[in-house]
Formats: C-alpha cells, sequence, structure tokens
C-alpha cells in the first residue's frame, strides 16, 4: 500500500485554506478520503506532502498526517497478519475509521451452533443430562469472555495458552469451582477449540501445553459391615425403604443412575452360562457392558416387579430426590459418609469386587471403563490396600513356615 496527502485546492474555504486529502493506493486501485484538516496553499509542500515551517499550527498538522498514515499502515498489517484473503482497500479504511466487521470465526458462535446441533440429537447421540452440562459450560464461558475482555465474544485468533490460563483462575475465584469440576468445564471447551482447528478456523491448537488441575479425589464407598447394616436395616417409611433398595440394587450390579433407571426387561438376558446378565449400553462411554445377576440383585428385581409388561425394571425417580433421600437414611442408619447414588457404584467396585480378589482386568470390564487405566487411577487406594492385606497374609504364612 502506497499512502500520499495532497491539498485540494478547488475546495478552497472562505478562509482560503485548502482541505488536506489522503490517497492509499495498492496496485491500480486508488482511494481518497478527506483528513478534517486544511492549510493555506501557500504553506502546503507538494513534494514532501506536509505543511511548511515550524509553527505551532504546521507541526500539529503534520503531526496528526504521520498518525493517520501510521494507522492506516496498522490496519493493512491486520489483515496481512490475519491471513484474509482479497482485502481491499475500502477494508483499511473501514479499520482505520473503526467501521470493520470482523468476520473472523469466534469461539461462542461455534460453540453456539454445537449446541444447536447437539439439541437435536438428544435421545440419538446425546443425552439431555449431557446437552445441558455443554450449555452450563458455553454459559461460564460467556460470562468469563465477558468479565476479562468486557467482549460478547472471541475471535479464535486471539485465542492463546493465557485464555485459558485465566479461564482457569476465573472459575476458581470467582465461580467458586472444585478443580474437579474446572478441568471438566476446560475439557468441554477444548472439544471447541479441537472442532476449530479441524475446520481450519486456526492452524494450531493455542491451548498447547496446558495442564489440568491436580485434583484430590476422596473415594466414598461403604465397607462390608456398613452394606450388611444398611440392607438388613428396618425403616418406618416405605419411601427410604424404597431409596436403599434402588441403592442396594447399584451396589450390586455397579450400573450408574442412568443405566439404572432405564434398565427395561429386554436387558435381562440369559448368558452362555446359563444365567441372567444385564447387557446393555453405557450412555457415559457407550460401550457394552455385561454383568452378570447377583442374587441380591435379582431379590431386589422381582421385589418391585408389578408384571412382565413393566417398561423399567426400577420405578423412576430424580436423582435429586435419590440423594436427598439417601442423605436422610445416612443419618438413620449411622453412616458418617456423604451417600450419594454414585457411590454405590463405587461400592459395587471396591467392597463388592476389589475386595473379594475379582481382578481389575474383570472389574475394569464389569464398570465398562473405556480401558484398564482409568480402573486403576480411580481405584488406586483399594487396591493398594489390597495389596497390603495379601502381603500380611503372606507374611503370617512365611513366619509360620520358618517356624
Amino acid at each position: 500500500m502506497q499512502v500520499s496527502f495532497y491539498s485540494m485546492n478547488s475546495k478552497l474555504t472562505n478562509k482560503g485554506e485548502a482541505p488536506i486529502y489522503c490517497r492509499i493506493a495498492i496496485a491500480k486501485n486508488i482511494k481518497q478520503f478527506s483528513t478534517g484538516l486544511y492549510v493555506l496553499p501557500k504553506d502546503w509542500d507538494k513534494t514532501k506532502q506536509k505543511a511548511k515551517g515550524k509553527t505551532s499550527e504546521s507541526e500539529s498538522i503534520n503531526t496528526h498526517l504521520e498518525q493517520i498514515r501510521s494507522k492506516l499502515f496498522n490496519a493493512e498489517t491486520k489483515l496481512i497478519i490475519e491471513s484474509q484473503d482479497n482485502y481491499t482497500l475500502n477494508d483499511i479504511y473501514l479499520i482505520f475509521t473503526g467501521q470493520y466487521a470482523d468476520n473472523s470465526p469466534t469461539l461462542l458462535k461455534l460453540f453456539k451452533e454445537r449446541l444447536s446441533k447437539m439439541e437435536k440429537l438428544v435421545g440419538s447421540e446425546y443425552t439431555i443430562r449431557t446437552f445441558r452440562k455443554f450449555k452450563e459450560v458455553c454459559q461460564h464461558t460467556q460470562d468469563y469472555i465477558k468479565h476479562n475482555y468486557n467482549a460478547q465474544d472471541i475471535p479464535f485468533k486471539r485465542l492463546d495458552f493465557k485464555f485459558i490460563q485465566d479461564f482457569q483462575e476465573y472459575l476458581l475465584i470467582h465461580k467458586k469451582h472444585k478443580p474437579i469440576t474446572v478441568n471438566k468445564i476446560v475439557q468441554r471447551v477444548n472439544q471447541i477449540v479441537l472442532l476449530a482447528v479441524k475446520y481450519k478456523y486456526i492452524a494450531e491448537h493455542p491451548f498447547k501445553g496446558y495442564k489440568p488441575l491436580k485434583e484430590v479425589k476422596q473415594l466414598v464407598f461403604l465397607t462390608e459391615e456398613e452394606v450388611k447394616h444398611l440392607e438388613n436395616y428396618e425403616f418406618a417409611q416405605q419411601r427410604l425403604e424404597k431409596v436403599r433398595d434402588y441403592y442396594m440394587f447399584s451396589v450390586y450390579t455397579g450400573l450408574a443412575y442412568n443405566e439404572a433407571f432405564n434398565l427395561k426387561p429386554e436387558h435381562i438376558i440369559k448368558g452362555f452360562d446359563g444365567q441372567d446378565w444385564i447387557k446393555m449400553i453405557r450412555q457415559k462411554t457407550q460401550r457394552e457392558i455385561n454383568i452378570p445377576l447377583l442374587p441380591q440383585a435379582k431379590r431386589i428385581i422381582e421385589k418391585y416387579r408389578l408384571s412382565n409388561e413393566q417398561e423399567y425394571i426400577l420405578p423412576t425417580m430424580s436423582n435429586q430426590k435419590m440423594n436427598s433421600y439417601l442423605k436422610e437414611i445416612a443419618d438413620i442408619v449411622g453412616i458418617k459418609k456423604h451417600l450419594t447414588h454414585h457411590t454405590a457404584r463405587k461400592t459395587f467396585a471396591s467392597t463388592i469386587l476389589l475386595y473379594n480378589d475379582v481382578p481389575i482386568e474383570i472389574v475394569s470390564k464389569l464398570l465398562g471403563h473405556a480401558n484398564i487405566s482409568i480402573t486403576q487411577k480411580s481405584y488406586a487406594q483399594v487396591i493398594n490396600k489390597n495389596v497390603s492385606n495379601h502381603m500380611l497374609k503372606l507374611s503370617t504364612q512365611l513366619e509360620q513356615t520358618t517356624n
């Protein structure tokens, strides 16, 4: 781009001053506009394209002209850096005047497009819970952009490592989320950014080097004594007995809340061994799970069987209500742990399986984990305790042999 200035002597004002115009050109394309500055024709240097002399007035004019030149070149540089094809002189002028509509792909726009598609696929590819989680994350992201950048959205080209680092701090400090929640939110935002890379909105992933926050997870599950105590407790209220039974069903099957309450008679099949098995697709991982029905789980199924025509094996109950009643149950029974439905799945893996020497490979398969490393990481403390118990037994045996 070439930038030049000239005085328009054909448009003199009543004071005899000529307006100063700016001309920008790329190849044969030319655009010109008024700078808003005026000069007497005798005080204009055509060759140097600036006002003559060193008066305060001429120096002020020349300073403004240099600022205009600088802003124009900055506008051109912006368009070059953003790798926009076929930009025009008008684009440069619009950036110069602050009227440029940046059509670069943006984070929230793509996020909302993704949400729109997800909503149409709820029930087939996504659960309503997954859709709502992504919707919440989109809102968190929108709040952060407003808070940190005072903007409604942010172009993908402005995303960098600092963006995700500051977002992490924002979620911890302003939203007061725990590290495990922050990691899940960032993970979902990361999915949208990965989509932008695939769409070639950005050349490479801007969050390279990002590491999730360290999570201090406390594995909550019932011991064998607590399982038996809860199982045999006689409740005065029928609603609490039902909730206890629903909870115990997952203790003996390892099914998550959604799986337990979506279980249908058609999911119970005869296995190769002639025994009843649960066979269904796990919603979270979309992997098939095959779980042998233990006698305790069978008894609960029979207890709540209304007829052979019923759609679901267990009567429906919201997760929120379930967890509320479990808190009440824990207080009544005397279990000093924060009971939620999810702790039933943890109890199945720990107390029912691992503490009864079921190999970790089988535990991983029964839980429907994507790979065994997830199981090993989640139940490391249980595995270590089991190892310790075995080593103590071995130590005793060795002592007896020596003696």
